[in-house]
């Protein structure tokens, strides 16, 4: 309330923080109104103000929201709260018997399920938890295949909320009284509507039933008075139409043939099961939104398909890790305490290269629950932006003529005993195994290229992919170069051990610092697979993409590798020799050059590494025999989820395409030719003031009415159309956008019809 109590209020609760010595007043509150009796003057010391010794500001400036300004050492900050609404193992643990627990955490291992009895333990253990978190509603959380077209972060999930009641069957009324409750059965399964969902075939219009199942590895949560339960998603065959299920299944993959293969080389002591793991850094933009809605092409497409560059934008690299704009930090931060009280260890917030750019990463964890845990992000992003007036993107490429979001997974492979197939480690017998990983990973990335550059193929990452700020789309394998000595030195019959993973130091060289201890090998950001000292970085995947693909797709071809190598010692081949059967055999996909050269993709075509530069070529290859026999084989695809995977992947870069080519043609129609129009009736009878005017504002006309011509020529079976969008649409595309952004340029200030790139990139930094 706007009164002059509360304010009173306000100073009084003020004055008391700043005479109590455990407390540090940092700044003040913002408020909607101000002190009675006196109206505070901007950059006028309040009496507050004073006494605390803060720096002079409006104690009582008008704002339309309220900002914490005040800090005190006692008071309750995120990190208080973290892992509140989270159903984790510590929860676990305290909520569940010691044998329930026991048998659950072996559930997960072996993938038995739990006796009815067990299940109604678990059930009720979890109600009883997420009543007292406020829930009232519990909704299966599942993944449809949507990301990657231009959908908004939220979307990659799916959820339907059902309340927490049933009713009482003990009742013999005819109509029952209904209690709160959860159901046993409705927590571990559930049945929806799978009819509307991407499903590439694999059920008909009339076989509509599609099925949930918790994925136990992923813990449930309480949001906004919400259970949510991740769930793999199938038809009533069992056939996947989600992301999660083949990222489940490759997790099967890569513990069912890294314990296979910690066998055969006799380092599989203790060991019960092999995890993946993933720690994603995600990239976005924020903007205002009463200027996204201003915008048809951010509303129907989620990037600016016309646009002209402010004279400064990223050229001084005057943005990447600058101090955030406050409200964007103000965003950032609530984010941040929202997803630590959800489970996720958000650690790194800060400004990315872009004007108007950001990124925040959490600490990795298991690969199924940090899949999750994006998703969940993009949707808290989405929403926190909008309680504050601001806009969240998260595609690709937003803006043309500066960088993309890209969305890198650093994945790597685990023990439950504590071994990192990719840290060098400090014993014989670790050094042993990150050298026999790294020959499966390159067996994997070289054999199974093209399954690798699929997962990240969509219209978005189209934008960025090779653009000299992102990697290049030709997928190779960067392990550092004092390692590709190794590799070459075992292939000329060297002995597995012998790297040296003797960590350097930076040093500053001046007495106020201490030498940086430096990673075993210099970092590569334009390679896609580069080494960063206890993992790899999987830097192509793309901003609006679900990470449970690409890992899915990581964890089957390492898979595939290490199957590869055991075949070779169970044939009778020595450890050592088979080792370096795999490096010879795939070493020419290990390269440690600057991967944005020109002369890569030559030398690329040279070592027969695939250049699948665009979506269609790449999509094309997902469902060779090659790759059929890849999937089945680790038992992540059947023949018929492939192909099914393949159909929607085209279907979804065709609509993309139909989305923005119409929006494009609308947005020129009824916005810029009028605006030309506009312009050059000012001229009147001056005409020689107009100078090139005429030329491109009818060259718009010219290129937009050639666009819709192009459009109504389109093939309609999906794979040569999805060709013809990509060869013939989105040139024609291109030139329209050339116009009409020098229109831009020329247009009378005032008459261009939608917020300028600027505008949109700058207006929240005020």
């Amino acid at each position: 309330r706007r009164c002059g109590s509360q304010a009173s209020c306000l100073q009084r609760i003020a004055l008391r923080c700043c005479d109590r010595p455990d407390s540090i007043v940092m700044s003040l509150f913002t408020f909607g109104g101000c002190m009675p009796g006196k109206e505070a003057r901007a950059g006028e010391s309040s009496p507050v103000a004073k006494k605390a010794g803060a720096v002079p500001v409006s104690l009582f400036q008008p704002t339309s929201r309220m900002s914490t300004m005040f800090f005190s050492a006692n008071q309750a900050d995120a990190l208080t709260d973290m892992r509140a609404a989270v159903f984790d193992d510590d929860t676990m643990k305290a909520r569940f018997s010691s044998a329930l627990y026991t048998r659950f955490r072996e559930a997960l291992v072996t993938g038995a399920a739990l006796s009815e009895d067990d299940q109604k333990a678990v059930a009720n253990a979890i109600f009883k938890w997420a009543r007292e978190q406020g829930a009232v509603s519990f909704a299966h959380w599942f993944f449809p295949i949507r990301g990657g077209g231009g959908a908004e972060g939220a979307m990659c999930g799916a959820l339907k909320m059902d309340t927490m009641i049933d009713l009482d069957w003990s009742s013999s009324e005819g109509t029952k009284p209904f209690l709160e409750a959860l159901p046993y059965e409705r927590l571990f399964q559930g049945e929806t509507d799978g009819s509307s969902f991407p499903n590439g075939g694999l059920r008909a219009t009339h076989t509509a039933a599609a099925f949930t199942s918790w994925d136990r590895s992923s813990p449930v949560f309480v949001l906004d008075r919400v259970l949510r339960v991740p769930c793999a998603f199938v038809t009533h065959l069992g056939a996947c139409i989600d992301d999660k299920t083949p990222l489940l299944r490759s997790n099967d993959a890569v513990n069912r043939e890294g314990l296979r293969l910690l066998q055969n080389i006799g380092l599989a002591s203790g060991v019960k099961t092999i995890h993946s793991y993933l720690g994603w850094e995600q990239e976005f933009f924020i903007i205002k939104a009463e200027l996204y809605k201003q915008r048809p092409d951010l509303v129907n497409c989620g990037r600016t398909l016309i646009g002209k560059l402010p004279c400064r934008h990223q050229q001084g690299d005057l943005n990447y890790f600058a101090p955030p704009p406050q409200q964007v930090e103000d965003l950032m931060f609530r984010v941040k305490e929202t997803m630590l009280r959800l489970g996720v260890p958000m650690a790194v917030l800060h400004n990315e290269v872009a004007c108007g750019q950001h990124e925040m990463s959490p600490i990795y964890c298991h690969s199924s629950f940090s899949c999750d845990n994006n998703v969940l992000f993009m949707e808290v992003l989405e929403k926190e932006a909008e309680k504050l007036g601001l806009r969240a993107l998260l595609h690709e490429k937003p803006f043309a003529g500066i960088n993309g979001s890209g969305k890198h997974n650093n994945w790597s492979i685990g023990t439950d005993t504590g071994i990192n197939f990719f840290y060098p480690g400090k014993t014989d017998p670790d050094r042993e195994i990150f050298v026999t990983a790294i020959a499966c990973l390159s067996y994997g990335l070289c054999q199974h290229n093209e399954v690798v550059r699929c997962c990240v193929a969509h219209a978005g990452n189209d934008h960025r992919l090779g653009a000299q700020e992102a990697p290049p789309a030709i997928i190779s394998l960067y392990p550092g170069t004092g390692f590709e000595e190794h590799v070459d030195s075992i292939i000329a019959g060297g002995p597995l051990l012998g790297y040296k993973a003797i960590k350097s130091s930076a040093n500053p060289n001046c007495s106020a610092t201490m030498p940086a201890p430096c990673g075993v090998e210099d970092r590569n950001r334009t390679a896609p697979f580069p080494f960063c000292g206890n993992r790899f970085e999987f830097r192509a995947v793309g901003s609006s993409q679900n990470c449970s693909f690409p890992i899915a797709m990581c964890n089957t071809i390492m898979a595939s590798g290490m199957a590869a190598l055991s075949e070779l010692i169970e044939g009778g081949m020595s450890r050592r020799d088979a080792v370096a059967k795999l490096y010879k055999d795939n070493r020419h996909v290990i390269f440690t050059g600057n991967g944005y050269s020109a002369e890569w993709p030559q030398e690329a075509a040279k070592r027969g590494l695939p250049n699948l530069h665009n979506t269609p070529l790449a999509i094309a290859e997902f469902n060779t025999p090659k790759a059929k026999a890849l999937f089945t084989k680790m038992k992540v695809f059947s023949e018929e989820e492939t192909d099914a995977r393949a159909d929607i992947m085209f279907e979804s870069y065709v609509t993309t395409l139909s989305v923005e080519a119409s929006t494009l043609i609308d947005m020129v129609e009824t916005g810029i030719l009028p605006a030309c129009s506009e312009d050059m009736a000012t001229y009147g009878e001056v005409l020689a003031l107009a100078g090139e005017r005429m030329e491109v504002y009818s060259g718009i006309k010219d290129a937009a009415d050639k666009l819709k011509t192009l459009l109504a020529s389109k093939p309609h079976e999906v794979r040569a159309e999805a060709k013809y969008y990509c060869d013939v649409i989105k040139p024609q595309m291109l030139v329209v956008r050339e116009l009409v952004d020098k229109a831009e340029g020329l247009l009378e200030k005032g008459l261009y019809p939608y917020p300028s790139y600027e505008t949109m990139l700058y207006s929240h930094h005020s």
